[in-house]
């Protein structure tokens, strides 16, 4: 079994590498730094497995190179390996086409099951993770149902509002009198039960 194990720190490869040549006696690991680094090192290997870390400082638009993997090697699991949970980094990685997403600071018995599962095939997610996908989506169902207390008059004057312009701007792109941009906005604060547009913005901008 062929495992690349891609990691920008040399001590968590080195530790990951140990750990994985206990549970798969056979494995042959493949250590880089980075998918760039990996492609160039071992160019003609298809590994049957890749464990992608990233640190507490990734960006989420490096969840795209699970997307770039998988283009290369479309029956090679992708597990990623996160520096911390992340909602944006799990969806976009999950989207893109890896086949677990997890923690690094999980416990070595979630890394066995992780892995026996994405090489037997199936998708994994740790219970800590499925658990924040959730809560992100309750947030996400209330916060749309907060929105749809706006009228749609309200809801396009909300987003003026977020915009940073002023009532009067608001009156003449809306053709509407300045006392009736202001009576939208006091209805829009007291049904969001907002005080100000920082708040507002939060909401309807997420």
């Amino acid at each position: 079994m062929i495992i690349a194990s891609i990691d920008r720190h040399p001590i968590i490869r080195k530790g990951l590498g140990l750990f994985l040549q206990e549970q798969f006696e056979s494995a042959v690991l493949l250590e880089s730094e980075s998918y760039e680094s990996f492609i160039k090192s071992f160019t003609n290997q298809v590994p049957d497995l890749i464990i992608l870390g990233f640190t507490e400082e990734s960006n989420i638009s490096e969840s795209e190179i699970v997307r770039i993997a998988k283009k290369k090697m479309p029956d090679t699991p992708v597990v990623v390996y996160d520096g911390k949970p992340r909602y944006e980094m799990a969806v976009y990685s999950l989207v893109a086409g890896a086949s677990a997403y997890l923690v690094k600071n999980s416990c070595l018995n979630e890394l066995v099951k992780c892995l026996k599962s994405v090489t037997q095939g199936k998708r994994y997610m740790s219970d800590d993770v499925m658990d924040l996908l959730l809560k992100q989506c309750m947030k996400a169902t209330i916060e749309k149902e907060r929105i749809a207390l706006l009228s749609e008059e309200e809801l396009i004057t909300a987003r003026l509002i977020c915009q940073g312009l002023p009532s009067n701007e608001i009156a003449n792109i809306r053709s509407r009198k300045i006392s009736v941009i202001n009576k939208q906005k006091l209805s829009i604060y007291k049904k969001l039960e907002m005080t100000n547009v920082v708040e507002l913005r939060n909401l309807i901008l997420s």
